[in-house]
């Protein structure tokens, strides 16, 4: 069903999440890289939740809706079962509790790396990958 490539070390995904929002190219097939900049995506909503609470309220909202766009597109094509979409954030350590997992380091970089993007390169990245439906794959993004 996914194409379950584990993640790669979080400090490539941080250093490469600046190439994924202004990224060229449309993805080649619908659903490719949906996994990816969701993971993305994911990580940086948990590391507001659970570690900015309170700062950047915008920001953070914005990001919830993206990762709520992101849980409907992901389970609308992988079958319609929300325990795929658990299994999948499960096999990316995204259920991690670990506050020094998500608070320092790698995974907090990314999220300063998408807050310091436009609002509107943002909403594009996320509008162009999940305009059309199709099995979501992590792509070439890492």
């Amino acid at each position: 069903m996914f194409d379950e490539a584990p993640c790669a070390k979080l400090a490539i995904i941080s250093a490469l999440s600046v190439g994924l929002i202004s990224a060229a190219p449309p993805p080649k097939a619908p659903g490719n890289g949906v996994l990816c900049l969701g993971t993305f995506i994911y990580f940086v909503e948990k590391t507001g939740t659970q570690c900015r609470a309170g700062e950047d309220p915008e920001f953070q909202a914005r990001v919830a809706s993206y990762a709520r766009r992101f849980d409907d597109y992901i389970v609308r094509n992988s079958g319609g079962d929300p325990a795929a979409l658990a299994k999948f954030k499960q096999s990316q350590n995204l259920t991690s509790e670990d506050q020094d997992y998500l608070c320092k380091g790698d995974v907090a970089r990314s999220y300063d790396i998408f807050k310091a993007n436009s609002a509107d390169a943002l909403d594009s990245a996320v509008d162009e990958l999940l305009a059309r439906d199709g099995p979501p794959s992590f792509g070439d993004c890492v």
